[in-house]
């Protein structure tokens, strides 16, 4: 803890660089006229810390630190409507199937939002390690079964909303679409409704949303999935 009664002359916080934990990938799946997007991320273990610095010290030391997760996508992708389901799998199998090894692997966090459901099923029998996703309404989180859960787009939204507010969401240039994301988000609110809830919509009417979403169901895939080991721990003191 700072000694009591002293001036403090420098306080910062930086998030470290961290080191590779696993890869949480998010798949929106599209109806067969809509587009399908695929978002790769590296989920990083990081430490946010805190530094000070008093009149009497020479330089400033750690005084808080905590366990965070940062997120860089790395392949960002939108297949072309039309597109069918089965090549859609393969696809995303076949990127599984490339990406480094990591302590934690990988692991998909499916739509299974009306259309979904069958491909979800196609996807298991292909033996692929995942998590279908229903997106819902409310603020409730819920899971009905194991690889299963009910997702409020609210929770997505703000999910992301987060990550971004405490940069700890980068794009990388290895994502080719990196700038239709950052165009989908710019036209993406996070707005209260008259219940108090939050809901994500589009500033114009037809706007695209399935980068974003699949990029959020990357973050809470990541951000929930279950840890072999407590990987986020909390310490004070200088």
């Amino acid at each position: 803890m700072t000694r009591p009664y002293t001036e403090i002359v420098e306080d910062r916080r930086v998030i470290t660089d961290g080191e590779l934990e696993s890869y949480s990938v998010g798949l929106d799946l599209g109806k067969s006229q809509d587009f399908t997007a695929l978002c790769v991320t590296e989920v990083l273990a990081c430490e946010r810390q805190r530094w000070q610095r008093t009149k009497f010290d020479a330089k400033a030391g750690i005084v808080e630190r905590r366990g965070v997760r940062r997120y860089r996508v790395v392949n960002l992708h939108r297949y072309p409507r039309g597109t069918s389901y089965p090549d859609i799998t393969r696809s995303v199998q076949s990127i599984l199937q490339q990406l480094p090894a990591s302590p934690y692997g990988a692991h998909l966090f499916v739509d299974r939002t009306g259309v979904g459901a069958p491909v979800v099923d196609a996807m298991r029998e292909m033996e692929l390690r995942l998590t279908g996703i229903s997106i819902t309404g409310g603020s409730k989180v819920s899971r009905p079964k194991p690889g299963e859960a009910n997702v409020p787009k609210s929770v997505l939204a703000s999910l992301l909303d987060v990550a971004f507010a405490e940069d700890r969401l980068a794009l990388t240039s290895h994502a080719s679409a990196s700038d239709a994301l950052r165009h989908e988000l710019q036209n993406f609110r996070v707005k209260k409704t008259a219940h108090g809830n939050e809901t994500m919509e589009a500033w114009r009417e037809g706007i695209h949303d399935d980068l974003v979403l699949a990029t959020a169901l990357a973050i809470w895939g990541a951000e929930n999935r279950p840890w072999p080991r407590p990987a986020i721990q909390w310490s004070m003191g200088r």
